[in-house]
């Protein structure tokens, strides 16, 4: 029999119920889940005391902080092929002009009063997180979680919480910043003197290792930086189904009324840059959106978008003066720099993408940092937590990139099960959820009732003995109700248990006889899954497979050529396949294989080790 897959490019999201056996072990911790504001107050006492020893050695010495580890050089800046770094110069505040005549009276603050049209960006392309922090200063409040130090200080030392990799950070940075010939900030600033968006910026730049390297993204990571929370990403220019612009429009006024922090990226393949500058929208740009609205008497929606650049100059034809002065009188924010309605098909026309953010103050949050396995025999964790009553949950798998401008490629996925009353060996008694993504985010966001429940991560992209990439990852799990998460290391047969019986509740017959079935999950994955079925309360099944046509494909088994031999009345996952390719390149799975019912038993080929506990082990029904 003859089987062949074709992989996409693009990166869906797909999540699907069905059932799951799982079984207990011994070793495991337990975390408490914080609320937004415990996890800030325990942030902020251990960062206090390195600040006041810094603030408190400059004092006496009587000097400058400066910052050691992201100094005042051009190596800090970063190579730009839009830049000459030779033309800047690194100057403390003291020294910086501001660029509007205005605020030259004024002296230096953190924040005053800031506004979102407050933001200027420079020469550097990070709109990306000037979209996203234009959303923050949307909510002073907000800042106040990101912003430590609230207070200009002549010693030049400020703290700044990011959330990288999912994991809160305080970042410590002077306030020396590249300048101008003119001594004018050279990258991103805010009028009225206020510090705290060049301190954001420097920090980020800090953390990714130089200001070029924060050059180019996507709103939904900057909005994860700042809030530590997951995005929706809506793609509106998807290659594999038609846009449902009924149930994103219901989204997006949903994420409006419910005062969520959304962001709307353009760039469409299929609009070129001539109709982008025709129209004078920027393309590849990201933009905030601040309010949607339905007009009745015409039938037709539309969306209040702001630019951070504040240069975008948008005319509708469908924006009488009639219901341009309605739609100014609905939100306050309409008058604001670079500020801007749209009707919803010119919307949906222009842009590429929208982000909304699932930020809640009073969620609470359990992070817990692992590595994913290195092999099908090696123990995998587990996350186990009780729900004591129905509840929203944010579940997010970050992978642990080294280098945030390289692309990543390999499948990382999780399984959500209900156990019910704990660990149980009863197959087909749980729901199962499968969440599979080929970028370092996958995410999962649903209405859970009161139970028990346990979360496997994995990728088998890292079953290579020569594979030395980072395979680090964190699991946050926001909810709306307190919860203990216990970390506990299982068998990798039991993430077999679970796949199978997702496979089995929804499966893609590829063969049904009497002795044997053959199947695979159906729907939209990052991986492609063959299951094995012997059915036979007497026979074994040898089954071998080829899958040495394929193109740009990793097999968990290590091998494209395999044998094995079920035992009567078990299931096997004879291979999980992944995508290796990269963009603009193809990828493909060709697999044939053949069947033998015999009396014996035989060995696999490639060997399966730990018979009983391997990804890889058959399983009895």
């Amino acid at each position: 029999m003859h089987r062949s897959y074709q992989s996409e490019n693009n990166q869906p999201i797909t999540t699907s119920k069905n059932l799951i056996n799982t079984k207990t072990s011994s070793s495991s911790t337990t975390s408490e889940s914080l609320t937004v504001h415990d996890r800030q107050h325990s942030d902020e006492t251990k960062a206090e005391i390195l600040y006041r020893n810094i603030l408190s050695y400059c004092r006496k010495e009587n000097t400058h902080f400066v910052d050691d580890q992201f100094p005042p050089i051009d190596r800090s800046i970063g190579q730009m092929d839009s830049l000459d770094n030779h033309r800047l110069t690194w100057l403390r505040i003291c020294q910086i002009t501001p660029s509007l005549h205005s605020d030259r009276r004024l002296n230096w603050s953190v924040y005053s009063s800031p506004k979102p049209s407050d933001i200027q960006q420079g020469a550097l392309g990070d709109c990306w997180l000037m979209a996203a922090l234009a959303l923050i200063t949307e909510r002073p409040q907000m800042l106040e979680h990101i912003i430590l130090t609230k207070v200009v200080n002549n010693q030049g030392v400020y703290l700044i919480r990011i959330c990288h990799n999912g994991l809160w950070k305080t970042v410590l940075v002077d306030d020396c910043f590249p300048c101008t010939q003119y001594n004018q900030l050279a990258f991103t600033q805010a009028h009225q003197r206020q510090l705290y968006v060049p301190l954001i910026e420097k920090a980020c730049a800090k953390l990714f290792g130089s200001y070029a390297d924060i050059m180019g993204g996507q709103t939904e990571e900057g909005l994860q930086l700042l809030t530590g929370a997951p995005c929706d990403h809506i793609d509106l220019n998807p290659t594999k189904h038609i846009v449902e612009d009924e149930i994103i429009w219901a989204k997006l006024l949903s994420a409006c009324e419910s005062n969520l922090l959304i962001g709307a990226s353009t760039g469409r393949s299929d609009v070129n840059e001539e109709e982008y500058t025709q129209n004078r929208i920027s393309s590849n740009h990201a933009f905030s959106v601040l309010a949607a609205h339905s007009v009745s008497s015409i039938q037709m929606q539309f969306v209040l978008v702001r630019d951070p650049h504040g240069r975008s100059y948008y005319q509708d034809e469908l924006l009488t003066a009639p219901i341009l002065n309605r739609l100014n009188t609905i939100d306050r924010n309409s008058q604001s720099p670079g500020a801007f309605w749209i009707s919803w098909p010119k919307f949906l026309r222009f842009f590429n993408s929208i982000t909304i953010s699932t930020y809640a103050s009073d969620y609470y949050d359990v992070r817990e940092v692992n590595r994913f396995t290195r092999s099908s025999a090696q123990s995998i964790p587990t996350y186990q937590f009780y729900l004591s009553k129905t509840s929203l949950v944010n579940i997010s798998l970050l992978y642990h990139r080294s280098n945030r401008r390289i692309r990543n490629f390999h499948t990382q996925s999780f399984v959500l099960c209900n156990v019910d009353q704990g660990l149980s060996k009863d197959v087909g008694t749980h729901q199962a959820i499968l969440c599979t993504n080929r970028g370092a985010f996958t995410h999962w966001i649903g209405s859970l009732r009161s139970g028990y429940y346990v979360v496997i991560p994995f990728s088998t992209s890292f079953w290579n003995d020569d594979d030395t990439s980072v395979n680090d990852y964190t699991l946050v799990i926001h909810s709306k109700v307190h919860i203990n998460v216990q970390v506990t290391l299982e068998t990798p047969a039991l993430l077999a248990d679970c796949l199978i019986a997702t496979a089995l509740k929804n499966k893609r017959q590829l063969q049904k006889e009497k002795d044997y079935n053959y199947y695979t999950m159906a729907g939209e994955y990052d991986f492609a899954m063959f299951v094995a079925e012997n059915i036979s309360s007497t026979d074994f099944l040898n089954i071998e497979v080829d899958l040495n046509d394929s193109i740009r494909v990793r097999n968990s088994r290590k091998s494209l050529s395999t044998f094995d031999c079920i035992p009567p009345r078990h299931r096997q996952i004879v291979f999980l396949v992944e995508w290796t390719n990269q963009y603009g390149q193809n990828a493909k799975m060709d697999y044939s294989y053949r069947t033998q019912c015999v009396k014996q038993a035989t060995n696999s080929v490639p060997e399966i080790y730990g018979r009983h506990t391997n990804f890889h082990s058959y399983r009895p029904f």
